[in-house]
C-alpha cells in the first residue's frame, strides 16, 4: 500500500482485537469437538508485507500443510493455514485418538479431520469479524496441500499480489492435552475489503 493507505496502530490494535475474540471462540469450538479442554494463546496479529512473507515463514525448502480457504460476500479474500508436518501428524493423532505413528497423512480420514479443525479456527475469526463489522463474510471449504515455502510464496506473488499487497498474519498456539501446536494463519483481504472494512468499524489512520 502506499503511504496513505499503510495500517495505522488504531487498525492494528482493532485486528488483535478481532483475532483475541476469535481465539476464545476456536478454544471453545475444538473443546466441544475434541470433548477436552483446549487452550489458545492470545495470537501474535501483524500487518505484514507481500514481499516481507519470506522473512515470517523462513527456509523455502521448509515444508508446510497448506490448507487454503477462499472468503467471499462484502469481504473477499484468501485465508491459508499453515502447519508443520509433525505437528500436523500430533494433532490429527489428537483429534483422531490414534498413535502419532500410525498417523498416515495421505489418509482421507487425517486429511477430513485436519480442515475440519481448520475449518472450526477459520470460522471462530471470521465470525468474529463479521460480527464486530456487521459484514456479511462467506468462506468455502478448506482444500489441502504439503508444500515447501518457496513453492507457496512463488504462488501468492503470481495470484495474491493481483488483489492483496499485505497480509494480516495471526500466529496462534493451541494447548490440547498439554500438547502445545503452533500454527500460522494469514488472511489476504482484497485491498477493497480491507478499506471497507476499517470504514465500516470507524477507525481512521
Amino acid at each position: 500500500m502506499d503511504n496513505e493507505k499503510r495500517i495505522s496502530l488504531s487498525h492494528l490494535d482493532l485486528l488483535k482485537e478481532i483475532g483475541t475474540v476469535g481465539a476464545g471462540r476456536a478454544a471453545t469450538a475444538l473443546a466441544e469437538m475434541l470433548n477436552c479442554k483446549v487452550d489458545i494463546t492470545l495470537p501474535e496479529t501483524k500487518i505484514i508485507p507481500l514481499e516481507s512473507l519470506d522473512k515470517i515463514l523462513g527456509n523455502p525448502e521448509d515444508v508446510y500443510f497448506v490448507l487454503d480457504i477462499g472468503v467471499e460476500g462484502e469481504i473477499g479474500g484468501r485465508i491459508f493455514f499453515l502447519l508443520p508436518p509433525k505437528e500436523a501428524k500430533i494433532l490429527g493423532s489428537t483429534l483422531l485418538g490414534q498413535q502419532t505413528e500410525d498417523i498416515d497423512t495421505e489418509d482421507v480420514l487425517f486429511q477430513s479431520a485436519l480442515k475440519e479443525m481448520v475449518n472450526i479456527v477459520t470460522g471462530a475469526y471470521m465470525n468474529a469479524l463479521s460480527d464486530m463489522s456487521g459484514l456479511t463474510i462467506m468462506y468455502g471449504i478448506p482444500s489441502l496441500a504439503i508444500d515447501m515455502v518457496g513453492a507457496l510464496l512463488d504462488f501468492l506473488f503470481i495470484q495474491i499480489a493481483q488483489h492483496s499487497d499485505e497480509a494480516i498474519f495471526i500466529k496462534t498456539q493451541l494447548k490440547v492435552k498439554d500438547i502445545e501446536f503452533e500454527g500460522f494463519f494469514l488472511f489476504f483481504p482484497d485491498i477493497e475489503s480491507l478499506r471497507k472494512l476499517f470504514e465500516v468499524l470507524g477507525v481512521k489512520g
